[in-house]
Parts: C-alpha cells; sequence; structure tokens
C-alpha cells in the first residue's frame, strides 16, 4: 500500500525567497528519488486567477471591506486547490510543496484590515474560521528575513509590485510571521533565518525539513 504523500508549506513576507528555496528543496528531494509536486497560492485556477488581477491593482474590491473579501476568496481558491491539484497528489503518495497557504490568509488578511473592522470582531478567528475545511499541512517551513534585506530583494525583481509590497506593511508582516504558531495553533512550524546566502538559506531549510518531510514518505 503507498503511503500517503506529505503536504509541505513555505511561507514568508515578500521578498523572503519562499519560490526560489521551494524549487530548490524540490531539487534535493528529487534527488534523493522521491515524487515531488510544487505548487502555490493563489492557485493557477478560476478563482485564484481572480485573485491575482486584484493583487496585481487591475481589480479594486470593496474599500474598507478588502480585507474580509480577500480572506473569502482566498479560502475559496484553497478548497479548490485542494480537490483539484493536491489532495490526488497526497493520495499517491507525492510530496506536495505549496508556496504560501493560510498562515499567509492570517497574516496579510489582518494586517490589512481597517482598524474600525478589527475593533469589532476577532478578526484573526474570523480568518481561521473560513478555513477550517482545508487540511492542516504536514509542516509550515516560515522563511524569516530582515524587512530591509526583503525590500532590498524585491527592488532587485522585475516587474511590478503587487498591492502588498510596501515596507510599512511588510515589517508588521514580518512580526506576525514571526508569531506563526499563535496564528496558526496546533501546527507543526518550522523557522529558518532567510537573510544569509541563497546556498546557506537552502542548506538550513534541508537540514530542518528533512526529518519532518522524509521520515514517512515512500
Amino acid at each position: 500500500m503507498t503511503a500517503l504523500g506529505k503536504l509541505v508549506v513555505i511561507e514568508g513576507i515578500d521578498g523572503a525567497g519562499t519560490t526560489t528555496q521551494m524549487e530548490r528543496y524540490a531539487e534535493h528531494l528529487r534527488a534523493q528519488g522521491k515524487r515531488v509536486h510544487t505548487t502555490r497560492q493563489p492557485s493557477r485556477g478560476p478563482i485564484g486567477t481572480f485573485i491575482r488581477q486584484a493583487l496585481g491593482g487591475a481589480l479594486s474590491l470593496g474599500g474598507e471591506l478588502h480585507a474580509p473579501l480577500m480572506a473569502l476568496l482566498f479560502a475559496a481558491d484553497r478548497l479548490e486547490h485542494l480537490a483539484s491539484e493536491v489532495e490526488p497528489r497526497l493520495a499517491d503518495g507525492t510530496i506536495v510543496l505549496c508556496d504560501r497557504y493560510d498562515l499567509s490568509s492570517l497574516a496579510y488578511q489582518t494586517a490589512t484590515a481597517p482598524s474600525g473592522l478589527l475593533a469589532r470582531v476577532d478578526f484573526e478567528s474570523w480568518v481561521r474560521s473560513q478555513n477550517r475545511f482545508a487540511r492542516r499541512p504536514d509542516v509550515t517551513l516560515v522563511v524569516d528575513v530582515t524587512p530591509e534585506i526583503a525590500e532590498r530583494r524585491r527592488a532587485a525583481r522585475s516587474g511590478n509590485p503587487d498591492i502588498y509590497e510596501y515596507a510599512e506593511l511588510q515589517r508588521t508582516l514580518a512580526a506576525l510571521y514571526r508569531d506563526a504558531e499563535r496564528l496558526c495553533p496546533g501546527d507543526v512550524i518550522v523557522h529558518v533565518d532567510g537573510d544569509p546566502s541563497l546556498d546557506e538559506v537552502t542548506g538550513r531549510i534541508c537540514t530542518a525539513l528533512d526529518p519532518l518531510v522524509l521520515g514517512a514518505v515512500t
């Protein structure tokens, strides 16, 4: 009987290098003969495509209700992504590496919610409840990077910044990611310092994840 695969999530602020490090860790696993699938949220599905338009500034959603509307869209995309892409691969024993998951929703949407909304509701708990049907990751890796270093990395990238890529917000997000265990209680979460060189961070990620990822996967 084929063992179930594992869902490994990689998180961090913009400029933390989550996409690059996900691909590097995937190659590390493939070199050991493991079946690996890389993916990301928002997904490439219909809801994810709509979200990407909003992130790029092509759509303006909801005014003061932007944060809860985005949280709902992300939660819907997450469920569709799981059903159509992630769960089938986990069922056949594949390790799935996902760039972002609901920790991003808890961080980004909480950080951008207006103070009036935060005063009226426990917004973190509300966002968490919208994702209650999404399976929990087997492990979440948080790449903690200094906001100033992340800003320099973002400046070196091509393309236009998305609506969340401004310094003040990124500083708030960095603090929220350092508090990931509170945002996702009960999840297996490991932190890696993302400030050093690309190769050094990759090495630290392999050291941190391998004992948790390779244990029961065939």
